[in-house]
């Protein structure tokens, strides 16, 4: 921004406190020469403070882009009360008796209103992911407020008539606790890095508070005089809002924060033991008003809303940390597969092939020269062979599939060459067809690729088959062997095996789905089933609970 823009903000600053501190000191007691309303200076010097204050708030919104919204909302508060102000001074003090409610009334509750607009803008500004809970927040809290102060603070207290009426210089106190409430919602979120702004916005609404909860405690009794060091309350209050906003201008005020976890049930939590405090004096005889009651109560009933809504969101969050948790973990073990892949295909395989080279030219010269030494050779070459045959089986499992490929075609490939030479008819079926995300194929892949393993390894089958059902939702697999069965595998599965279940358990539950092991059809063979939920996807699906889906006689293996 131009530079004369500070410059004006600067001087504007210095006249408010000037101007403010000359109003101060013409409010303490024995300073004026004659007590009571003189309008050279709790008119128009007054005014003038207040239109500073306003220029203050206005030039920082010009300066400053951040929360812009929100301290225009502020500024136009502060225009209503004005307004209302120079209604009051201007005509309705002058009539008797003074009419109530007025239109100068109208504008000082537009104040409050405005700020408490301003407060939230301001903060949804500076919460990153806010919860939807926050409002619940302010309004248990002003609740809260209300009914303590009906309760125990005199002149907050709302005095009904015979005839149900109420003088509205009472609902002042209670505005202000509302909106002292919301600015405490927003420190106890926040933490330390509220900042001083948020800090100066309490400190004010306490000012008004104490300072109108006085006011209408002298109007109920008829003893306000303009003039009185009561409007020094008035005049601070509006200087902690100037301040709060010079204060916003730092950059410190900017920084954005997440608002999770069990600490923002702090002032929820804080406000219930006060409702709970309040209803248990009310119920030991002390004089509890029925407002009070209903107001406290309503209270209690919102703090449980929020503490079931809070709960709810802790437990997505969980569940979508764990999913991201999981994502991370699939991507380093591919990632180390693949290096460990590539180490074994440029050096293990490499010399083991020149081996076999240098081998097979030995055995060709010793056939003429040495006969009975060529046949040592030509075992070593086999032992060759065969060690590079297994280093191929292992590159295979450590090669991540092919990522683009649906998971059926992944499969088919892993079964063919998992069978290959061996008696075991095998078979691969497809069900839903939709388009996998890649961690959920790859997370699949190994989880069946595992079971095929297992299968050919451990299950003495004669036939396997794997069934796919891809849909929107997620992967849910099958692998169904008409082998010995889950429980004589189980009996007699080594630590390799007792492994490979375990890893295909871990995974699938980190994915956030459910992995089961059991008899297989009828009572025969073993049965392995799993299911790994799309991102985004409804999570009842992840548990096979009544689903309906899962092959019927499977059980979780999770007491194994």
């Amino acid at each position: 921004m131009p530079h004369a823009t500070r410059l004006l903000l600067r001087a504007s600053t210095w006249l408010m406190l000037i101007l403010g501190s000359l109003y101060a000191v013409t409010l303490l007691p024995g300073v004026r020469q004659a007590p009571g309303y003189q309008a050279a200076i709790d008119w128009w010097l007054n005014t003038i403070v207040d239109g500073l204050v306003i220029v203050v708030l206005g030039l920082r919104t010009v300066i400053d882009r951040r929360d812009r919204a929100a301290w225009l909302f502020m500024t136009a508060g502060l225009v209503a009360a004005m307004a209302a102000s120079t209604s009051y001074f201007a005509y309705y003090q002058h009539l008797e008796p003074i009419p109530s409610p007025s239109l100068a009334d109208a504008g000082w509750l537009l104040f409050y209103a405005l700020l408490a607009v301003g407060l939230v803008l301001r903060l949804r500004a500076r919460a990153h992911r806010m919860p939807v809970s926050l409002s619940l927040d302010g309004l248990i809290a002003g609740l809260t407020a209300a009914a303590l102060a009906e309760t125990y603070v005199d002149g907050a207290s709302v005095p009904f008539g015979d005839d149900g009426a109420t003088p509205l210089t009472a609902a002042y106190p209670i505005a202000d606790l509302l909106l002292l409430s919301l600015a405490v919602a927003a420190l106890a979120m926040l933490g330390r890095s509220a900042g001083a702004s948020w800090w100066l916005l309490c400190a004010s609404f306490v000012t008004f508070f104490v300072t109108d909860a006085i006011y209408a405690e002298l109007v109920e009794r008829g003893a306000y005089i303009g003039g009185e060091p009561i409007d020094l309350g008035w005049l601070v209050a509006r200087l902690l809002l100037a301040g709060a906003a010079l204060a916003s201008l730092r950059r410190v005020e900017s920084r954005r924060v997440d608002l999770e976890g069990v600490s923002v049930l702090a002032l929820p939590g804080v406000c219930g033991l006060a409702v709970l405090g309040l209803l248990t004096h009310g119920s030991r005889g002390a004089e509890v008003s029925w407002l009070a009651t209903l107001v406290a109560v309503a209270a209690g009933v919102l703090m449980i809303g929020r503490t079931t809504l809070t709960f709810r969101e802790l437990r997505a969050l969980t569940t979508a940390r764990q999913r991201a948790l999981s994502e991370r973990l699939v991507e380093a073990q591919d990632d180390e597969r693949a290096r460990i892949a590539a180490d074994v295909h440029d050096d293990s395989i490499q010399a083991l092939a020149a081996v076999d080279l240098r081998l097979g030219a030995l055995r060709n010269r010793l056939r003429h020269r040495a006969p009975d030494e060529a046949d040592g050779v030509e075992t070593a070459m086999d032992a060759v062979h065969g060690a590079g045959i297994r280093l191929r089986h292992l590159l295979f499992e450590l090669e991540t599939p092919v990522l683009d490929a649906p998971l059926h075609d992944g499969l088919h490939e892993a079964a063919a060459q998992i069978f290959e030479d061996s008696d075991i008819a095998w078979s691969v079926e497809e069900r839903g067809q939709a388009t996998l995300p890649q961690q959920v194929r790859v997370s699949a892949y190994r989880i069946a690729r595992e079971a095929l393993v297992n299968a050919r390894k451990h299950a003495e089958a004669r036939h396997v088959t794997v069934t796919v059902d891809a849909t929107h939702a997620g992967a849910e697999v099958w692998v169904i062997d008409d082998g010995i069965g889950a429980d004589r595998t189980a009996a007699t599965r080594s630590g390799r095996r007792h492994s490979g279940v375990v890893g295909m358990r871990d995974r699938a539950m980190a994915s956030g789905g459910w992995w089961r092991s059991g008899p297989g059809p009828r009572g025969m063979g073993t049965a392995v089933s799993f299911f790994l939920p799309a991102p985004g996807a409804d999570v009842s699906l992840a548990h096979p609970v009544g689903n309906g889906r899962a092959p019927v006689g499977t059980r979780d293996v999770d007491g194994a």
